[in-house]
């Protein structure tokens, strides 16, 4: 992991890459319906956090949002590159890096599964082979609130309730998903709607499922293939092969 030098990013990359990168995400997301105008993605870089602006009649659907539409807002969530406004969530994002150092990405969305399982605040079992590999555990967190996320206090109680967790339900809202990429974050986030998919068609039946062994997933985490090879994929989702 690299520092800022001149233009470089936390993350291994320009601050102009990691810009595409965090748009690339968004449209990802909205590419598999989990994110539409409202939620958003973040990067920590060492100069800033780099996140969408505000949506607009100028800045609409994640789908159309590139590179150069992204801001940059300190840790206190003010502007400070580019022409829009921060979103009016963006204390999501603040106060979770304020608290959490290892984390260099953010992930915020509605998807309907994992917040459709929120509302129960039922334990997020592993039933599935590869989601069980990235959400393990079947405490995910809750934030027992609905409220949008528009001040640092509601930042920071969200923040307390995620704690050293990779995820966590916004109760009635959406969900968090954290990493140490944006890459990964997002990852996270999809294995965790897969996840949650299964949960609820199981909840449907009444009927009790296998649950995936905590030996059976320590197996799968040292058979799974690396986070860039899902990126890849989900990247063809959205953009032509070059």
């Amino acid at each position: 992991m690299t520092h800022q030098t001149g233009t470089f990013a936390v993350q291994g990359t320009t601050i102009a890459g990691l810009k595409e990168t965090v748009a690339l995400a968004g449209r990802i997301l909205n590419k598999l319906g989990m994110v539409d105008y409202l939620g958003h993605v973040s990067a920590r870089t060492e100069g800033g956090i780099i996140i969408k602006p505000k949506h607009s009649p100028k800045i609409t659907g994640m789908d159309k949002l590139e590179g150069r539409h992204m801001i940059v807002v300190d840790v206190d969530g003010t502007l400070i590159e580019g022409d829009e406004a921060p979103p009016a969530e963006v204390f999501i994002h603040t106060e979770i890096y304020r608290r959490r150092p290892d984390v260099q990405a953010v992930v915020h969305t509605h998807q309907p599964a994992a917040t459709t399982l929120g509302l129960v605040a039922t334990p997020l079992k592993p039933l599935l082979h590869i989601p069980s590999s990235y959400v393990s555990d079947p405490d995910v967190g809750l934030w027992p609130c609905p409220l949008l996320v528009t001040n640092a206090q509601l930042g920071a109680e969200l923040a307390d309730s995620v704690g050293q967790r990779d995820f966590c339900h916004l109760q009635g809202h959406g969900i968090v998903a954290l990493g140490g990429s944006v890459e990964e974050a997002v990852v996270r986030a999809v294995m965790l709607e897969e996840q949650a998919q299964a949960n609820l068609a199981v909840l449907s039946t009444g009927l009790e499922p296998r649950e995936i062994t905590p030996g059976e997933i320590e197996q799968l985490q040292s058979h799974r293939a690396p986070v860039a090879g899902r990126w890849a994929y989900l990247r063809e989702l959205v953009e032509a092969i070059q």
